[in-house]
C-alpha cells in the first residue's frame, strides 16, 4: 500500500541506515492478507468441515491493513526523528512521499478514469472522481467501482500531510506520550461513535479513527530513541517476544490480530512481496472487481465453491505480484531515483 517505504532505520541524521529485511517480511504478510480477503468476498458454496479454517483465515484480511498502517507510522516516524534537525525537513520529506506514491497512483487513474472509459464501457464512465484524484474518498465514500480499497491510500496520505507537524517541534520522550494519547483517542472516539450508531464505514474508514494503530507504530519509533526505554526492551525481548506471540496466538483465535515468526519474514519469497506491496495493493481490487468477479459470476453463479475461491485468490495475488513487478521497473524505481535530491545532510 502507500505506507511502503524503504525498510531501513536511520541511526542519526546523516549516518548510514541499516536494512531490516523482516520489516518487508511484514508487508509480504501484510499483502497476502488483504488480497486473500478481498478476492474471496463473496457468498461461497458450503463445504467439508476443514476448508472452513480458510474463510475464517481470510475474513480476518483488515488486520493486515492494520498491519500497513503500523509499519507505516513506524517507518514514517523513526525517518521524520532523524532528520528533524536537519534542514528542508518538510521539503525533503514531502517530497519523498510524493515520489513514492504519486507517480503509479496518478498513472492508474489517468488510464482507468481518462484513457479505457474513451474506448471501452466501463461501470465508473461517469461516476464522481474528485474525491479519488483529491485523496478524500475515505471521508466522503466516494469512490468508482473497483477503487473501495483506495480508502487507506487517502488515509496514510492525510497522515503524512499532518504528522510532520506534530514530530518536528517534539523530542521523542515527548512524542512517545503523544502517540499513546492519540491511539487512546482513536479507540475512544471508534467506542462513541458505536455506542451512538455510527455507520461502520464511518468507524472503519475514517483517518481519526484509525490513527491507533498509525500512532502506536510511531509510539516504536520513538521507543527506540529512549535510551531508557530502548535497554529496557533490549533486557526483556526474550519475555517480550513470548508474551507478544501468546497474545498475536489468542488474538488470532478471536480475530484480531495476526502471527508470523523470524524466519518466515525474513524469506525472500515474502520480502520480495513486501517490496512490490504498494503496487500489488493498487492493482489487486481492480483486477478482481473489473475482470475476475464478472467472470466468476457468469461462470459459477451466486455460491462460488470453495476450493475454486482460494484458488482464484492466489490467482489474483499473482497476478498483482506480476503487475507490480513490471511498475516497479518500468515506472516507480526511476521516480525513486529522484530522492536522492532530497537527503538530509
Amino acid at each position: 500500500m502507500g505506507s511502503t517505504v524503504a525498510a531501513t532505520i536511520t541511526h542519526r541524521a546523516g549516518a548510514p541506515s541499516r536494512q531490516i529485511p523482516a520489516l518487508d517480511g511484514i508487508r509480504g504478510v501484510a499483502i497476502f492478507w488483504v488480497v486473500l480477503h478481498n478476492a474471496t468476498a463473496f457468498p461461497l458454496a458450503p463445504s467439508s468441515r476443514w476448508l472452513h479454517v480458510l474463510p475464517l483465515f481470510s475474513s480476518r484480511g483488515w488486520i493486515g491493513v492494520q498491519l500497513f498502517f503500523a509499519l507505516s507510522g513506524f517507518l514514517i516516524t523513526a525517518g521524520l526523528l532523524d532528520s528533524r534537525q536537519t534542514a528542508h525537513y518538510f521539503r525533503n520529506f514531502y517530497a519523498k512521499r510524493a515520489l513514492r506514491i504519486l507517480p503509479l497512483y496518478y498513472t492508474v487513474l489517468f488510464v482507468l478514469l481518462v484513457v479505457l472509459p474513451q474506448f471501452v464501457a466501463l461501470p465508473y464512465r461517469h461516476y464522481h472522481q474528485a474525491p479519488l484524484w483529491l485523496f478524500t474518498g475515505n471521508w466522503t465514500q466516494a469512490f468508482p467501482y473497483g477503487f473501495g480499497h483506495f480508502w487507506s491510500l487517502a488515509v496514510e496520505e492525510q497522515f503524512y500531510l499532518i504528522w510532520p507537524l506534530i514530530v518536528w517541534p517534539l523530542a521523542p520522550p515527548r512524542l512517545l506520550r503523544a502517540c499513546v494519547w492519540i491511539g487512546l483517542g482513536a479507540l475512544v472516539l471508534r467506542c462513541i461513535l458505536a455506542a451512538y450508531g455510527a455507520d461502520w464505514s464511518i468507524l472503519y474508514t475514517n483517518t481519526a479513527c484509525r490513527m491507533d494503530a498509525l500512532a502506536l507504530g510511531g509510539a516504536g519509533a520513538c521507543v527506540l530513541r529512549v535510551p531508557a526505554l530502548r535497554d529496557a526492551v533490549r533486557k526483556r525481548q526474550s519475555e517480550m517476544a513470548a508474551a507478544a506471540l501468546l497474545v498475536m496466538w489468542v488474538a488470532l483465535l478471536e480475530g484480531r490480530a495476526p502471527f508470523g515468526v523470524g524466519w518466515l519474514l525474513n524469506s525472500p519469497p515474502l520480502r520480495s512481496c513486501g517490496k512490490y506491496s504498494y503496487a500489488m495493493y493498487v492493482f489487486h481490487n481492480l483486477f478482481h472487481a473489473l475482470v475476475g468477479e464478472p467472470w466468476l459470476t457468469a461462470r459459477f453463479g451466486k455460491l462460488l465453491p470453495l476450493p475454486v475461491a482460494f484458488i482464484y485468490a492466489l490467482a489474483v495475488f499473482a497476478t498483482s505480484y506480476v503487475a507490480a513487478f513490471c511498475s516497479w521497473h518500468l515506472l516507480e524505481k526511476h521516480f525513486l531515483k529522484l530522492k536522492r535530491c532530497f537527503d538530509s545532510r
